[in-house]
């Protein structure tokens, strides 16, 4: 399945095979096949209107804590990109 992330408002999507696929909440991201995916990004995706593809993201088991900001960063973020102050490494 691949995610395809929906406009603000939309609750669904109706394709032209009768197709149907309904968001969790308006505007969410609903899991469609591939080959829709596809036909959603060629259509839609040169409009900038909805975006159909696989997903990614990674992170690392261990982080870097800012004390300044209170937020918990990247093992490779040796000084905070928010406030540029020096990170501890997590325990």
């Amino acid at each position: 399945m691949t995610q395809v992330r929906l406009p603000d408002g939309c609750g669904g999507l109706k394709l032209e095979d009768g197709t149907k696929y309904k968001a969790p909440k308006r505007g969410g991201v609903v899991d469609v096949e591939p080959e829709h995916a596809r036909a959603i990004k060629r259509q839609y995706g040169p409009l900038g209107i909805m975006t159909g593809g696989m997903t990614f993201s990674f992170g690392t088991k261990r982080g870097r804590f800012c004390a300044a900001c209170g937020r918990t960063w990247n093992a490779w973020n040796s000084r905070c990109p928010k406030c540029d102050l020096p990170t501890e490494e997590c325990q």
